[in-house]
């Protein structure tokens, strides 16, 4: 007996990535759609139809029929939106809105090992209820010549139809280009066009000359729009006024004839159903676990060079024939170039448009603003800068908590801002910039603000600080203390004590930190500061001997060069004096066994590392620099101390071997004598 095929199968992951860009670009047009209220631009109802259509297909063919079906019903809606069946009423923009909320959680479930999850039968028939039964293809001139209003699609021919119930003019934009170069003169062409009105259709034209191209685009242009100006932005041969509107007489003379027959390689496609999405043009989605997978090799390949790049030196050393050394020497150095080469442009597949987080940021604002009745406008600048994708990924979560807080206790109600004469609608902006290695994401709001001195005053009612207690030098950094809460009720988006703990925690796992200013009555801003990628490791390089080591850049506290006077005994314990603390202290030699170096004690560098709960000295025969390095992890089976956890090539081509900061200050703290004299 043949075993049913599982659905998905080995295209689960490509219907995934698909699944989620589709869905991503639904999200922004239904946000859209929401913001032209009851009048939406055609062209963004028209993309959003085209992602759900796109979405069925993709889940069809890999067998999950419950997400085409689901796909199916708001289809159907929408293309009865976009043809004007249904009005673009709060009530339907809800639906639409649901659907999609319905075809992600699908989606999800599918991404969670589900095989064949379904719609729920009340959402879909509540889709389907909304449905208009299609009327036939009219019969009412729009005063286009006879072969144009032939080659219409009904999207089209709904679109000139409305653009003349309008009073719009319909234009036919003549275009002859140099086949060379056409494919920049069209795209211009149908910028321009769609800038100065809505592009209805592009039709291929009759060009005299076999060397050039000739096209035709269909164009509706507001009243007072100068068709004459727009042909000279389009570089067109001629434009024509085909139809002015209802009212307007037939065209004296007809422009030229379309051809017959469309040869279907010279047509762009249509925005009707039957057209797969353009987004894509030019991309490769790759699952992240391929990208992981070439920067891991990359880093193979740059310890193999460093190692090849030693052993050659070694032999060439004594060849005698200077002709065969010099082949190898500039054969190398070839290799050499493009390894290095190579290692950027792997990590660089790693980052991705920071836009694909902040894109996600405003649907769930435009949310929370709705549920609180709050009226205010999310303003992003900065979208182009890139982030790892797994960080933004893993950023989802803190940052829309911050953006929710900025709308719970930030912005006031609009009848606040206007009592304290304000603008009713609240304004929260998101700057992303990059600083160095870092990404800078800066939450500002123009709301309420906070009150130093009420944070206090809360932390000590509640118990955070003792009555006897110094006020802090940074009272905002009360704000991400477990439990605390400035909310004067409990609701499901704030309230509960459970909120910016949380946002710090996750923020230093993830190599980043979070700060907070605030002017009472003027607003506050949250800055939030993450390591651009999660694959370079800004570490310090460090030698001993011979052998090169890597600490972690945050678990560096400072370097001191030739501190042998803060050195002294504690408990019968090596301890270096860092202010108040006595801190033990170990030679890294010692530690891993290493010979002795031979170096004055007096001038040997000491790097203060901690880990967040304690800290410990650390004595080294030089410090070599700060870069950031790509870390490769060692195989299990590989033998090593605990606290060696990786290697890495520092420039120059030397090999550092990685260290767990936290491994090696514990180890320093409860290990063996030999680890704790200097």
């Amino acid at each position: 007996m043949t075993r049913p095929k599982k659905p998905g199968g080995a295209f689960s992951g490509e219907f995934l990535a698909e699944a989620e860009m589709l869905l991503e670009e639904a999200g922004c047009g239904i946000d859209a759609l929401d913001a032209d209220g009851d009048d939406p631009n055609p062209e963004r109802v028209n993309a959003l139809f085209r992602s759900v259509h796109s979405l069925k297909g993709v889940a069809g063919m890999v067998g999950y029929a419950g997400v085409a079906d689901a796909a199916h019903a708001l289809e159907a809606l929408l293309d009865d939106l976009r043809m004007g069946r249904v009005p673009a009423s709060p009530a339907v923009r809800g639906a639409v809105r649901e659907g999609l909320g319905a075809l992600s959680t699908l989606v999800a479930r599918v991404a969670a090992g589900e095989d064949a999850p379904r719609l729920e039968t009340p959402l879909k028939d509540r889709l389907e209820g909304l449905v208009r039964p299609a009327e036939p293809r009219g019969t009412e001139s729009l005063r286009l010549p006879p072969e144009l209003d032939a080659s219409l699609s009904d999207y089209e021919r709904h679109r000139a139809s409305e653009a003349g119930k309008r009073g719009k003019a319909l234009v036919l934009v003549d275009l002859d280009l140099d086949f060379d170069s056409f494919d920049a003169g069209l795209r211009n062409a149908m910028s321009e066009a769609s800038a100065a009105g809505e592009l209805i259709g592009t039709f291929p034209g009759t060009a005299a000359d076999p060397a050039r191209m000739a096209f035709r685009l269909l164009v509706a242009l507001p009243p007072g729009c100068d068709a004459a100006a727009l042909g000279t932005r389009c570089s067109a041969r001629d434009v024509v006024t085909v139809s002015a509107g209802r009212a307007a007489p037939p065209p004296s003379a007809a422009p030229a004839r379309l051809p017959a027959a469309v040869p279907a390689e010279s047509a762009p496609p249509e925005p009707g159903p039957e057209a797969a999405p353009q987004v894509a043009r030019g991309v490769v989605r790759v699952p992240l676990e391929k990208v992981a997978a070439l920067v891991d090799l990359a880093g193979e390949l740059a310890l193999a060079r460093s190692a090849l790049g030693r052993s050659l030196g070694q032999a060439l050393a004594g060849a005698s024939d200077r002709g065969a050394r010099f082949e190898a020497q500039r054969a190398f150095a070839r290799l050499d170039r493009l390894v290095a080469t190579l290692g950027p442009a792997a990590l660089a597949l790693r980052l991705v448009p920071v836009e694909t987080l902040t894109t996600r940021l405003a649907r769930a604002f435009a949310r929370t603003a709705s549920a609180l009745g709050r009226e205010a406008d999310f303003v992003v600048q900065g979208v182009e800068t890139e982030i790892d994708k797994v960080l933004a990924d893993e950023l989802g979560d803190p940052l829309l908590h911050i953006l929710r807080n900025a709308l719970d206790h930030g912005i006031e109600s609009p009848e606040e801002r206007s009592s304290a004469g304000k603008p009713r609608r609240g304004r929260v902006a998101l700057t992303v910039a990059p600083s160095g290695r870092e990404v800078v994401l800066t939450f500002s709001d123009d709301g309420r603000g906070v009150d130093a001195a009420g944070v206090v005053a809360k932390a000590r009612q509640t118990g955070l600080l003792g009555a006897t207690d110094p006020d802090p030098s940074d009272p905002f950094a009360l704000l991400f203390r477990p439990g605390f809460s400035t909310a004067r009720e409990v609701s499901e988006i704030s309230g509960r004590g459970v909120g910016l703990d949380v946002v710090r925690e996750k923020l230093a796992a993830l190599g980043g930190r979070v700060s907070v200013r605030s002017i009472p009555g003027s607003g506050t801003t949250f800055e939030v500061v993450v390591p651009m990628t999660l694959v370079l490791l800004e570490s310090l390089v460090v030698r001993v001997g011979e052998v090169w080591f890597a600490l972690p850049g945050e678990n560096v506290r400072r370097t001191l060069q030739g501190a042998a006077d803060g050195v002294e005994i504690v408990d019968g314990r090596a301890c270096f004096r860092d202010g108040d603390e006595a801190l033990p202290l170990a030679r890294l030699d010692a530690l891993f066994g290493l010979p002795k170096s031979a170096g004055s004690d007096g001038a040997e560098p000491v790097v203060v590392a901690e880990d967040g709960r304690r800290a410990a000295a650390l004595v080294v025969d030089a410090v070599e620099g700060v870069w950031d390095l790509l870390v490769k992890p060692l195989a299990d089976s590989v033998p090593r101390p605990k606290e060696i956890v990786g290697a890495a090539e520092v420039p120059g081509g030397e090999i550092a071997l990685a260290l767990d900061a936290g491994a090696l200050i514990a180890r320093i703290h409860s290990g063996p004598a030999e680890g704790r004299t200097a």
